[in-house]
């Protein structure tokens, strides 16, 4: 389940980061803040590479945290990627 943040976005779960990571061919992590409920945050860090197959524009995140974040890349792709298994946010 997401939880608020103080920020008030919705922090991703280990699940769905790890998912996401599948689906854009980023990478998983984990880190330890103070914005994240139990000072844990999960998230995908999208590389040059990946954003480039993605057709992500230069003006999205490339450090994904939230599902927020999650929603504006997904809107931006403009495509699925049809090899990678679905994903529900």
């Amino acid at each position: 389940m997401s939880c608020n943040t103080r920020s008030g976005k919705t922090s991703l779960t280990e699940a769905q980061a790890r998912a996401l990571a599948d689906w854009w061919g980023g990478k998983y992590r984990q880190v330890i803040s103070p914005e994240c409920p139990g000072n844990t945050c999960h998230g995908v860090i999208i590389e040059s590479e990946a954003a480039k197959n993605l057709a992500i524009p230069p003006s999205c995140p490339r450090a994904v945290f939230s599902l927020e974040e999650a929603k504006i890349i997904e809107k931006a792709r403009g495509h699925d990627n049809p090899g990678a298994r679905d994903w529900v946010g």
